[in-house]
């Protein structure tokens, strides 16, 4: 009976060895989304909205931004196209500072926008630096032209003198 009883009381001992304790479990913490100013979806948007003013003819493109002039996000887009001229990326740059952009990789299209933002700034500063160039260049050109004709003016007034003192 010792026996019988002494296998009974160590049974339950021998499983218990077996057994490792289970890991505690973390509850997931997620990450709460950020408040993002405009949707993922919004990104498609912007894209269809870019294609279809690059492909559209004069006409066409007034006619888009009359459609998107309601939404400051998509009219900003819109007028900060590289192809688009001084006065279309300097209007677009105070429409991208009205908006409560959160540029962090979770918010795709605000992140879009925002380097739209950026690349039209830069686009912007290109322009003017390609004027002040051009400027600098357009100076030189006069400068050399009026140099050019002082030169001309000496080389007359030598050919002058040259004759005078040949003539007996």
């Amino acid at each position: 009976m010792t026996k019988y009883f002494l296998s009974i009381l160590l049974l339950p001992f021998f499983f218990l060895i077996g057994c490792q304790p289970l890991p505690k479990m973390v509850p997931l913490t997620e990450k709460p989304l950020p408040n993002c100013f405009l949707t993922e979806e919004a990104l498609s948007i912007f894209l269809e909205d870019e294609h279809q003013y690059m492909m559209s003819n004069a006409a066409q493109r007034k006619q888009i931004l009359l459609s998107v002039k309601a939404s400051p996000e998509r009219l900003a887009n819109i007028l900060s196209n590289e192809r688009n001229n001084k006065t279309a990326l300097e209007k677009s740059l105070p429409l991208f500072n009205q908006l409560p952009l959160l540029p962090n990789k979770s918010c795709t299209a605000d992140r879009y926008l925002y380097l739209r933002f950026r690349h039209a700034q830069a686009n912007l500063a290109a322009i003017e630096d390609k004027s002040a160039i051009s400027a600098r260049l357009n100076t030189a050109k006069l400068t050399i032209e009026k140099q050019q004709q002082q030169i001309d003016a000496l080389t007359q007034i030598e050919h002058a003198i040259t004759r005078q003192r040949e003539e007996p």
